[in-house]
């Protein structure tokens, strides 16, 4: 590795800190996710936000995280990427508008997803504060 390449360490604490920021948003009600998201394509964004960061953090083998945190974000991401189209594209409607993102992230589908992403962030606490202790250090 050279010395310009960060460490394993750094690349997980890095990924973990923003799948956490992505999670806090998709714990919002959908006005405050499209106000986060600047009202564009909301709903996609996330999507691909926390599943690319879940997935991300759980690929660096320095993390921290317990089996059992790590399966819940296995299990919060197989559930977004179930979501229906609908859920994602509201229908007739432009998802870069405010109008549109409400619409689509007011979608029922949506509304588990985001007491399941209150209930990873309660679950990952300890490992949360951890990550800031990270950056505080730096």
């Amino acid at each position: 590795m050279n010395s310009d390449s960060p460490d394993t360490r750094d690349v997980f604490e890095n990924a973990f800190f923003y799948f956490i920021k992505s999670l806090r948003v998709l714990a919002c009600s959908a006005v405050e996710q499209c106000e986060e998201m600047g009202n564009c394509n909301t709903s996609w964004q996330i999507q691909r936000d926390v599943t690319s960061g879940g997935l991300g953090s759980l690929r660096v083998s320095a993390s921290y995280l317990s089996w059992e945190e790590a399966e819940s974000i296995v299990d919060l991401v197989a559930a977004l990427r179930r979501l229906p189209q609908g859920a994602i594209t509201a229908a007739l409607m432009n998802t870069t508008s405010h109008a549109g993102c409400v619409t689509s992230m007011s979608h029922p589908a949506w509304e588990p997803l985001r007491k399941d992403a209150k209930a990873l962030l309660l679950k990952l606490g300890k490992a949360i504060e951890r990550n800031e202790a990270y950056f505080q250090n730096q």
